[in-house]
């Protein structure tokens, strides 16, 4: 019997595992980056003398640009084409990185983690829309999805090892520098890959469509509403975030307005009061709001109250990476008797008792190893939420907009970590009065304070993820072969 025909014609076997393998390792080099500098904070910041209270600032100097101009990204990988965007974001990430691995001084370091945020941002929604190009609906590119988040998942968890040898050996500096080495094998790899010209040919005769106005203004709000949300106790904190906030409302209200009248719009307004993209975008963003001062305090726990070297930290967290991808291979069978509506409520509400947990435990001080059993929880919950959500994502949209759904997904999530890390870190600081702590022991002190204050706001996001990720329409899929039995309506979603 034969098939209907599909819009694209999936790319030839070869061909498509190539593209899997160029998808997969893109997002795991943009996903280490942020996890692998973690480990090297407290070296870095011995060596840059950067404060308890600039020391997030590494890390969201890179997720502020990334996650405001994920939606560009995604809009440019819809337009130039998927292999385009991949590679000018290669091209970008490998050069900001040498930049930031050989910068002098914090101001130089800020200014190079924030073009490689703008490269990422480019990566990311090219890597999802180029894997969803090559591979057929149904099975074939749910399991390639699969692929694509466990190696995100690896990356985000193996980091710790790669950052805890590369600091320890190496020195903190190349776990920046070792993109320069990842990034080129990349490039060659994606030559020849994408959709055929004449498939492209209608979205590239829309390259006028995109929408500066619109990408000027969402950044201008992003960044001031992020700029808001940092506290740290300073005398300058009301005149600073005040005037933030108001640019910040008028920027995104502008956005808005913007987004109403353009006749080709960086965010489609309309896709908002679509259940599906609210929801699923709305429980990625609570939840990396949550979980991202979990890993930012569990790095500095374990070095600088438990004093463990990075190799020691790294190796006391590699239990999580096995258990991530672990629970990451098992989501199909979870899903097949659980249903895909009760694993993607269990997989935030799983984080939440973690970050509980370890807030406990840190402020009695309970030696970093013993919080173990509590980071595989973290581990377990963190996969099934991100995966239950990317999969939800990707079928949000049609596939002539994956390029968009990858972005929104990824700009929601990482939207929502770097507001969470600059509020909940810059608060816990400003409550405490450790944000201008800068010796070691001033820096272990400040740790144990802030995260009782940080870590169950941070669940109380997590919960909320749980609420909003129950709320998420479920999709019928077609069965593709006769003889296969449907499924039951809770599995109608099945993901990856």
């Amino acid at each position: 019997m034969s098939r209907p025909r599909a819009a694209a014609a999936p790319a030839p076997a070869a061909s498509a595992r190539r593209a899997v393998a160029v998808a997969a390792t893109t997002q795991t080099m943009v996903v280490l980056d942020t996890a692998v500098l973690a480990i090297a904070l407290p070296w870095m910041a011995g060596d840059l003398h950067i404060s308890t209270g600039m020391l997030p600032w590494v890390m969201n100097a890179y997720a502020l640009p990334f996650a405001g101009c994920l939606l560009l990204g995604g809009r440019i990988s819809d337009l130039f084409g998927s292999v385009t965007a991949l590679r000018t974001g290669l091209g970008l990430f490998a050069v900001a990185s040498l930049g930031a691995g050989l910068a002098p001084s914090l101001d130089v370091l800020l200014l190079c983690r924030g073009l490689q945020g703008v490269g990422g941002a480019l990566l990311s929604p090219a890597s999802l829309a180029l894997l969803t190009g090559a591979t057929a609906a149904g099975t074939e590119r749910e399991r390639a999805i699969g692929v694509w988040s466990i190696a995100a998942s690896v990356g985000a968890s193996a980091s710790a090892l790669l950052g805890g040898v590369l600091t320890q050996t190496l020195g903190w500096r190349w776990v920046l520098l070792i993109n320069v080495l990842i990034a080129p094998p990349l490039f060659l790899g994606s030559r020849g890959l994408g959709l055929p010209p004449a498939a492209q040919a209608p979205n590239l005769r829309r390259r006028s469509q995109l929408d500066v106005p619109g990408v000027l203004l969402f950044l201008l709000g992003f960044a001031s509403l992020n700029l808001a949300a940092t506290a740290d106790g300073g005398a300058q904190q009301v005149t600073r975030s005040v005037p933030a906030g108001v640019v910040a409302v008028a920027g995104l209200t502008a956005f808005v307005l913007v987004e109403r009248r353009v006749r080709h719009p960086l965010l489609p307004l309309r896709l908002l009061r679509n259940g599906h993209v609210a929801y699923t975008n709305g429980a990625a963003a609570a939840l990396l709001a949550g979980t991202a001062a979990t890993g930012y305090y569990s790095t500095l726990y374990a070095q600088e109250v438990s004093g463990l070297s990075p190799l020691a930290t790294a190796a006391l967290m590699l239990p999580a990476t096995v258990a991530g991808v672990v629970t990451a291979r098992r989501i199909p069978r979870l899903v097949s008797r659980w249903g895909i509506r009760s694993c993607r409520t269990a997989g935030p509400v799983l984080t939440a008792v973690a970050q509980l947990g370890l807030a406990v435990c840190m402020k009695a001080e309970v030696p970093f190893a013993a919080l173990i059993p509590l980071q595989l929880v973290l581990a377990v919950g963190s996969s099934i939420a991100v995966i239950t959500l990317t999969s939800a994502a990707s079928r949000s949209l049609p596939p002539h907009q994956s390029g968009l759904a990858g972005g929104l997904i990824t700009a929601s999530g990482q939207s929502g970590s770097s507001i969470g890390l600059a509020a909940l870190t810059g608060i816990a600081a400003a409550l405490t009065a450790t944000a201008g702590a800068t010796s070691t022991a001033e820096r272990a002190s400040a740790v144990v304070d802030q995260v009782a204050l940080a870590l169950p706001v941070g669940a109380a996001l997590a919960v909320v993820a749980a609420f909003l990720a129950r709320r998420i329409p479920l999709v019928p899929v077609t069965p593709v072969t006769s003889g296969q039995h449907s499924a039951r309506p809770d599995d109608c979603d099945a993901a990856t």
